[in-house]
């Protein structure tokens, strides 16, 4: 984890101008971008703007960077030069952690492969619901999307529209995947699906996550019956 300060000494039309494009073009960009804690202040009497951003990761960073790029290519607004760009070590934080944000961090860490960090993410007691016959505990759940990550390393969950009451976070997923690798599930007697690098994506499913403690307690997905795993393991051959 990291945060990246940017700083911009202006005159007062340009802070209206830095302002204005940020508004237009970066934050509609980086608005669902897992992996970041972003704060964009502004001291008009002294001209200066700055730029805060805390990533939980390069990858994650690299990635929402490239949204922001393909948005400033359509832009009419002129881009300002920074004064300095820091970069800094995040040792430790506080009352940042709103519910979305631990959500988000846990997604960027299933789609960079990052399982380690992904269950210090969820609570020992954490259950999964929905496109499962009965709730599944971290392990297993996790352990689908290890499998997933193996087989489909461009794995999204291309998660859009949050809403975050303080400890539930509600919004819509819709994943994505090219299957490229061999893709093993034991536990559901899936055995070596070889790749057939096609293009998989799955209908829009509404995700409710309650999380407890700066960790996810539950998800729970309402799944339609023509998605979730199910779609998965047929798009990618297993009869």
């Amino acid at each position: 984890m990291y945060t990246q300060i940017v700083t911009f000494q202006e005159t007062p039309e340009q802070i209206d101008a830095g302002i204005a494009h940020v508004l237009d073009d970066v934050i509609p960009a980086l608005d669902q971008a897992p992996g970041l804690t972003g704060i964009w202040l502004a001291d008009r009497a002294a001209g200066k703007r700055l730029s805060i951003m805390v990533w939980e990761s390069e990858a994650a960073a690299s990635a929402a960077m490239a949204e922001v790029q393909k948005r400033l290519a359509a832009s009419t607004h002129t881009r300002p030069t920074p004064t300095s760009v820091e970069k800094f070590e995040v040792y430790a934080m506080v009352g940042v952690a709103r519910a979305a944000a631990v959500v988000k961090r846990l997604i960027c860490a299933i789609e960079t492969g990052d399982f380690s960090a992904a269950r210090a993410l969820v609570h020992d007691d954490f259950e999964f619901s929905g496109a499962v016959p009965q709730p599944i505990g971290p392990e297993s759940w996790l352990g689908v999307h290890r499998a997933l990550y193996g087989a489909m390393p461009d794995l999204r969950f291309n998660a859009t529209n949050f809403t975050d009451d303080g400890h539930t976070v509600r919004f819509t997923v819709a994943l994505t995947m090219h299957h490229t690798g061999t893709l093993t599930l034991p536990a559901l007697g899936v055995a070596h699906l070889k790749p057939t690098n096609k293009a998989i994506a799955l209908p829009s499913e509404s995700a409710t996550v309650v999380v407890r403690d700066g960790k996810v307690a539950s998800w729970s997905n309402v799944t339609p019956t023509d998605g979730g795993l199910g779609r998965i393991l047929a798009e990618a051959g297993h009869r």
